[in-house]
């Protein structure tokens, strides 16, 4: 597994403990598929495109709580 994916892991096991959540409901509200967090757990690719729209979500959240 790539140093990318492991951060990006890392932020959303963060992201859902902090909001008390499952990582398959962050999967279904921030990619509308509730098994995407555990594809990459399995090892599965991300793009670009995915990292900043993930990213977004997160800080967005952020800034509405």
């Amino acid at each position: 597994m790539s140093k990318h994916i492991e951060n990006l892991l890392a932020k959303i096991e963060t992201y859902c403990k902090g909001r008390g959540i499952k990582t398959s409901t962050f999967g279904k509200l921030a990619m509308n598929d509730g098994k995407f967090v555990q594809r990459l757990k399995d090892g599965g690719s991300v793009r670009v495109e995915t990292i900043d729209r993930l990213e977004t979500f997160m800080s967005s959240d952020e800034k509405a709580a």
